[in-house]
């Protein structure tokens, strides 16, 4: 039992934030103590009172409850109260006694020195947990393939190839131009999430075209944990709207300066349709790192006359360092439209249409050269003296074989500005099958007639919308036909797609009520859980459902490699939505060939698009992506054969018309290929070397990390199902809310695989935000800085004292020097024995942590009092140590940055040879950052983090 005293000074262990309290009564069996910091009175039972004696020793300052900061020369005790023999800070010699009653109320120990030396010490779990969150934030931010692992994604070589090398760059300006089905949005993505993991980007626009608002919202969620605001017209009115502000007396409005909403949200996602009518001025002052742009092909470029929406990209993307165009075919609409994209994405290297032309023109040789530079393992004279006629700041040597690489890439391609990747230079795709199902005609449709020539032309391509409900159903054949499809395919997962959520919603009551067969659907009015709920029971192999009835919103942002089966009721106008619908099956990773059935009803408007499709551009077999343009040259001519079904010979001169257009865009692109880009934009080895790498990181997952974290705040976990959990939180938790966990918990998964099979479950990766958040948590709370063990060891001395100190650096720099690109998170750890001697490099953390055992706060603290000053000299000896590592680690840091900057600056300094545009001052810039970054890297000091006293028994 502690002996209490009237006047002592102590600390409530549970509620420091009560500030230092005073003994005001002890009896028999209780103590009483008023913290008069928050004028609030405890009483405890004086033998398990949470309580810590609060004392200091000779060379601490301590505070007055006046004020006075003053240094303790020592310590006298008067009527078991302490009275600290103190001088002025200074140069003072005068002493003055101070009584601990004088001390003042508000204290702060959350130093893990102050701490520990005031006995208020934590378990070695507590310790252990500290240690495990320092260990895993310096491994995430130095691993290679940081920012590659969280996102919930297949491991596809040329995406993570293509996330790595963009993600990892300081403000990345480049065109994703990816085959359609290749995976623009997830690499996107890809590279989204790293800017944001690595602090390289904290805000970040996406702007898309309105149908994929949806699609684009819900796969950053689904795929990156990355919870975007969706802003349109009525969301920034709100944000603005005098009306909901009170206002007393006169105001000239106008004077009235209201905040900007788009500082509202980090992370926003709008539509194209919003940003052309949008504020530019409220707009461009969202202080944006990183500018996404879906469907980039859309911003036409003329020299004489640029478009609006054109200009508008143009003018914002001059204030936001980082922009990413995403477009399947940059050059769909002439040489310079794709120029445009690649002046908005760097208008010092394109600065000129001309030049950019020609340059075009000389691109083969240069990529014969980078082919041959590649290829061969030693350069012979004249190889070398072609290679200076391109470079003429690296020395030409094969152990600068990847600078030159990626300076000639950079220099005379759109390497490093521009990536694509076709089907032709990537493997692993299925082979297409389509199976059309000609029907009886229906005599039960009847279109209504209608001023609109597209209104008519839906009408027919989708009969059933005539109906006012379900009676279709009844007689309409491709139902019979879906009824007899089904029933003989009872094992197989089929995707069902129609264009309206009614006809699904229909055919699937239909197929669950009357037809006994296992279904669900999914469409636009459901909200995000319910569409996950109805994806997981599709995905169910065992009891899921058999069919999955989608409206078109099932051709946005969903893939179901696990089935092959695709069933499309009808046909869209549309060729871009036609290929969105068949890429739901037809990606990287799917096993089998995909079937895709397609029933029409013969002499109907059903039939005429589906040859026009099938016959008219193969656009079943193989991936269309001149689809759009294709659309537009022949659109007159489908529409009008559309109304016209049956008219045999305007179908016939329809299907010869697209079939020569066809050839014509297909030629076009095909003579358009950019054989150096094609280098620059995939590299076999490195992906396969990125694959191995983020698998082997899968296999690291963070279970025991937050397994300890759950067991230590009080956060409940069980089985769900196979390498899956329930997580919730518990009834006792440690703390109000646990990060990225909601009220309701979380289902969970550390495995890839079935994290993409089951949409209702969480990818819980070292970069899930849960990991990170708790990471976080743990090393900003003071619990666990400071602890006290015994060691049981025979072969170490009984009474043997060991400290085992953990120090970390990490940069604090003004955003835009992005100081973390050279500086990561480090720790260092030092164990020191009496004498000073560091034995961390002997001794492991896991295995002096499997012989350290617990011991009684009461006997931890009577040996912090007893060898107060042997820890005090340890602890000094300890940070001597860690200093010394930590200059080392800053020298080469330092060496680092210089040598990187060195490379911009060399980069500019060329450029500027080929375009006089580039400016001096950017020049200057360069020069003046890298000084700013070699002050505040070299500014940089280190941090003691925890303590851990071991005393061996």
């Amino acid at each position: 039992m502690t002996d209490f005293a009237v006047g002592q000074r102590w600390l409530s262990e549970n509620e420091t934030e009560l500030g230092l309290g005073i003994i005001q009564d002890v009896d028999y069996r209780l103590v009483t103590v008023y913290f008069p910091s928050n004028e609030d009175q405890r009483t405890y039972a004086k033998n398990n009172a949470p309580l810590c004696r609060v004392t200091f020793e000779a060379g601490d300052q301590i505070e007055t409850i006046h004020g006075d900061i003053l240094q303790v020369d020592s310590v006298q005790p008067l009527n078991d109260i302490l009275v600290y023999m103190s001088k002025q800070t200074g140069n003072s010699t005068e002493i003055v006694p101070i009584p601990e009653t004088q001390l003042s109320h508000h204290i702060e120990l959350s130093k893990a020195s102050d701490r520990l030396f005031s006995g208020q010490v934590d378990s070695v779990q507590w310790f252990e947990l500290r240690y495990q969150a320092m260990l895993a934030k310096e491994q995430q931010e130095r691993c290679e393939i940081h920012g590659l692992q969280g996102p919930r994604v297949d491991l596809i070589g040329h995406q993570l190839h293509i996330a790595a090398e963009v993600g990892n760059r300081h403000a990345p300006r480049v065109l994703l131009a990816d085959e359609v089905g290749l995976g623009k949005t997830i690499e996107a993505g890809m590279i989204i999430h790293q800017q944001l993991l690595n602090h390289r980007a904290h805000r970040v626009l996406i702007i898309v075209p309105q149908h994929l608002v949806n699609q684009w919202f819900i796969e950053m969620i689904r795929r990156f944990n990355l919870h975007f605001s969706i802003f349109d017209q009525e969301r920034v009115d709100s944000l603005t709207n005098l009306d909901d502000i009170a206002f007393e007396g006169e105001y000239d409005f106008e004077d009235i300066e209201i905040e900007n909403p788009f500082l509202s949200e980090q992370l926003v996602l709008c539509s194209s349709d919003f940003f052309a009518q949008c504020d530019m001025k409220l707009l461009g002052q969202g202080e944006w790192d990183l500018l996404v742009i879906d469907e980039a092909h859309h911003l036409e470029w003329h020299p004489e006359s640029p478009g609006e929406d054109y200009l508008r990209v143009e003018q914002l993307s001059r204030s936001i360092p980082g922009l990413l165009l995403l477009s399947a075919t940059p050059e769909q609409l002439g040489q310079e439209s794709h120029f445009a994209r690649l002046k908005l994405l760097d208008p010092d290297r394109f600065h000129n249409l001309q030049s950019f032309i020609e340059e075009q023109q000389a691109y083969q040789p240069i990529a014969e050269l980078v082919t041959e530079l590649n290829d061969k393992a030693v350069w012979d004279d004249s190889l070398k003296a072609q290679i200076a006629t391109h470079i003429d700041d690296l020395a030409i040597s094969e152990e600068n074989r990847e600078d030159i690489l990626k300076e000639l890439l950079d220099r005379n391609g759109t390497g490093r500005v521009l990536y694509r990747n076709t089907r032709k230079n990537i493997k692993g795709f299925p082979q297409r099958k389509v199976f059309a199902h000609p029907l009886a005609s229906c005599a039960e449709y009847q279109p209504d007639s209608s001023d609109s020539q597209e209104a008519t032309v839906n009408q027919l391509l989708h009969p059933e919308t005539q109906e006012r409900n379900e009676s279709w159903t009844q007689f309409d054949p491709r139902v019979e036909w879906l009824k007899d499809f089904l029933k003989s395919n009872l094992n197989e997962k089929i995707l069902i797609i129609c264009a309206h959520k009614d006809t699904a919603i229909a055919l699937d009551l239909h197929c669950r009520f009357k037809l006994g067969i296992n279904c669900c659907t999914f469409h636009e009015d459901m909200d995000i859980i319910s569409r996950d709920r109805a994806a997981a029971h599709f995905a169910d192999m065992e009891d899921g459902a058999q069919a999955l009835f989608c409206s078109e919103i099932g051709s946005e942002g969903r893939n179901f490699q696990f089935s092959h089966k695709l069933v499309l009721m009808d046909l869209p106008a549309n060729p871009d939505l036609l290929e969105q619908r068949i890429g739901r099956l037809d990606r990287i990773g799917q096993k089998q060939d995909i079937e895709i059935h397609v029933p029409y009803m013969q002499q109907s408007a059903q039939e005429v698009i589906f040859n026009w499709y099938h016959q008219g551009m193969n656009a079943f077999e193989k991936t269309n992506a001149a689809g759009n343009a294709i659309f537009k040259k022949t659109q007159s001519q489908l529409f009008a054969a559309i109304i016209d079904f049956t008219d045999q010979t305007k179908q016939q001169a329809l299907i010869e018309q697209t079939q020569a257009v066809t050839s014509d865009i297909n030629k076009a692109l095909e003579s358009g290929r950019d054989k150096l880009l094609e280098l620059a934009s995939y590299n076999e080895t490195t992906a396969n070397q990125l694959i191995e790498r983020v698998a082997e990181r899968d296999c690291l997952t963070p279970q025991k990390f937050l397994e300890s974290c759950w067991d230590r705040y009080g956060i409940q976990f069980e089985d769900h199902s196979l390498k899956s959990y329930i997580i919730q939180p518990g009834d006792h938790m440690f703390i109000g809310m646990f990060p990225g966990l909601p009220e309701d918990g979380i289902t969970a998964t550390y495995d890839r695989q079935i994290a993409l099979s089951r949409d209702d479950m969480q990818f819980l990766s070292w970069e899930h935000p849960m990991v990170t958040g708790a990471i976080e948590l743990v090393l900003s709370e003071e619990k666990g800085n400071a602890s006290v063990c015994i060691l049981k060891n025979k072969a170490i001395k009984a009474g043997t004292l060991l400290m085992e100190v953990l120090y970390d650096i990490e940069c604090v720099a003004p955003r835009y020097l992005q100081a973390q690109r050279f500086l990561p998170y480090k720790m260092f750890r030092v164990l020191t024995d009496i004498k000073g001697n560091n034995l961390a490099d002997k001794v492991s953390h896991e295995n002096l942590s499997k012989q350290c055992h617990k011991i009684p706060k009461n006997a931890s603290r009577q040996a912090l009092k007893s060898e107060s000053k042997s820890f005090r000299k340890m602890l000094e000896l300890a940070e001597k140590k860690a200093q010394q590592q930590a200059d080392k680690t800053l020298d080469s840091v330092v060496e680092k940055m210089q040598h990187m900057q060195a490379e911009e600056l060399n980069r500019l300094i060329s450029l500027r040879k080929k375009n006089p545009n580039i400016r001096e001052e950017e020049i200057k810039f360069v020069k003046s950052q890298t000084q700013i970054l070699e002050k505040y890297l070299r500014n940089t000091y280190l941090k003691l983090q925890a303590i851990r006293v071991i005393v061996a028994v």
